[in-house]
């Protein structure tokens, strides 16, 4: 479908889920006032309480790390039809004046028994959360969503299914569990702050956390131009998997000009510590409306690293009128003068009407290293310096 944004939130994979999903969204990017239009089934309003149900269904032709991308799964298979769904909830429900209950959920499923632990339908949970809309008092939220640092990161995420890997905040997945999460919009700025719980392990790493904490703030100059900044914390935690912990920063330790040996010797003397990213993001137009542009820009701190990584992240977008969309994206990951990320995505996409379309796109590694950065295993864990394309169809709803 035809998505139309606010320049804030140039997010390209949550469904409108019409005026019911307001508040129930406004941490995932901001507060968007969604029409009565938008896609969505309300199948409930009355006494100042409305729920909606929302989704799409999707089928494409991958290659083998495209596959591994879409399917969150490490075990990947050679060109391939992949196909999912998503379905969500959305509700809202009045408190009293100007104060609201709300909730959102959303479910991926994709019909693959072969994923590990992850059997049956709608097996990964994408969205799920409950708050409070105390309306020009903000939003709170508790549950599964994006941290405040999406705010940044987010700017340049255009394409319908492959990933951005430039910005560290992706390293730990997407979407953030155990949050507590507030939104606030005064004038015209934004502000977002997220708080982040011990966790088990985060994307397809070993790492724990025993805390999370993160910080953006955006406005507007004028009405196409978005400025917004932001500070994402991690603090790790050893658990029953220290020793895959310990292993995973031993290749990035490598590059201080240690030995394997000495590298994992430092990994397993001292704790596992903390990742401090800075970002900026700079944007201009609405993502699926004519002209859109985006850059990113960021540093990352490591406890024990000698040097920050570097994120440079760029994102373009031309719709037409006629549903005709393509879009170009480069991303750059560095340390130390070594190019850890280096990658350029292209894609297409033709909006049949509100309900269907297709899309193909494509992503290149331009001569990364992201396998010595990271060691070969664990670069293949998280799908880095491999090309991908997929062509596909979608019906949302």
């Amino acid at each position: 479908m035809t998505l139309h944004f606010s320049s804030e939130t140039p997010r390209h994979h949550l469904l409108n889920a019409g005026a019911v999903a307001t508040a129930m969204l406004t941490f995932l990017g901001s507060l968007w006032a969604l029409s009565d239009s938008a896609l969505a089934a309300q199948i409930y309003n009355k006494d100042g309480s409305e729920f909606s149900v929302f989704g799409r269904v999707q089928a494409a032709f991958v290659n083998d790390a495209a596959y591994q991308e879409m399917a969150r799964d490490t075990q990947s298979s050679d060109h391939t039809l992949y196909a999912s769904a998503r379905l969500g909830l959305a509700g809202r429900t009045a408190l009293a004046h100007g104060l609201d209950a709300i909730m959102m959920a959303e479910w991926e499923s994709s019909g693959y028994n072969e994923q590990e632990n992850q059997d049956g339908p709608l097996n990964h949970t994408r969205y799920l959360f409950t708050g409070i809309d105390a309306y020009q008092y903000g939003t709170l939220i508790v549950g599964r969503g994006d941290g405040a640092y999406y705010t940044i990161a987010g700017a340049t995420d255009i394409f319908n299914v492959l990933q951005g890997h430039a910005s560290d905040y992706y390293l730990l997945g997407d979407q953030r569990p155990a949050q507590v999460m507030y939104s606030l919009r005064a004038l015209s700025w934004d502000l977002k702050l997220s708080y982040m719980f011990a966790t088990n392990a985060l994307g397809n790493t070993p790492l724990e956390t025993k805390r999370g904490m993160g910080a953006s703030l955006s406005t507007k100059f004028g009405d196409k131009i978005t400025f917004a900044y932001g500070i994402d914390y991690t603090d790790f935690r050893y658990a029953d998997n220290r020793r895959e912990s310990e292993a995973f920063f031993a290749p990035m330790l490598m590059q201080d000009g240690l030995t394997y040996d000495q590298a994992l010797a430092k990994s397993m003397a001292q704790h596992v510590g903390k990742k401090v990213e800075y970002g900026a993001a700079l944007s201009y137009g609405v993502l699926g409306q004519g002209l859109y542009g985006a850059l990113v820009v960021g540093t990352t701190d490591y406890a024990y690293l000698n040097h920050q990584l570097y994120t440079v992240d760029t994102a373009l977008n031309y719709t037409f009128s006629n549903g005709l969309g393509l879009s170009l994206g480069y991303g750059y990951k560095g340390y130390d003068g070594s190019a850890v990320i280096s990658e350029l995505s292209m894609g297409i996409d033709y909006q049949f009407n509100a309900n269907f379309k297709l899309f193909a796109e494509a992503q290149f590694d331009l001569d990364s290293d992201a396998y010595e950065f990271y060691g070969k295993t664990v670069a293949r864990e998280l799908n880095l310096g491999e090309d991908k394309y997929v062509l596909g169809a979608e019906f949302s709803f």
